[in-house]
């Protein structure tokens, strides 16, 4: 009896090993891919770190060059009050030749 088993307990154990190797295969198989996807995760963190990047110093940029409300509205001031200051002194240019001719 122990001699039937003994073929018998060698098949299962051949058997065994290969579903071992097979199931090692897969893990492998699945870790490689697993690895290569992180790869890509990896190369386009990277490629949205530097769009961020660039925004960030685009809005800076933008930040830097803007014209706010108040400050438009006080050079605005600032022009209507010198527009101002010019009319009247060619109104009194005007005046003093007009006052010259007569």
């Amino acid at each position: 009896m122990s001699e039937e088993r003994s073929p018998n307990l060698e098949l299962m154990l051949e058997k065994l090993r290969s579903l071992v190797e097979v199931g090692f295969e897969k893990v492998n198989g699945s870790i490689t891919l697993i690895l290569q996807r992180l790869d890509q995760v990896d190369g386009r963190h990277a490629e949205l770190a530097h769009e961020v990047e660039e925004t960030r110093d685009r809005l800076a940029e933008l930040e830097r060059n803007t014209v706010t409300r108040a400050q438009l509205a006080e050079r605005t001031r600032q022009i209507v009050g010198v527009v101002s200051v010019l009319v009247t002194i060619a109104g009194v240019v005007i005046a003093l030749i007009s006052l010259t001719r007569s």
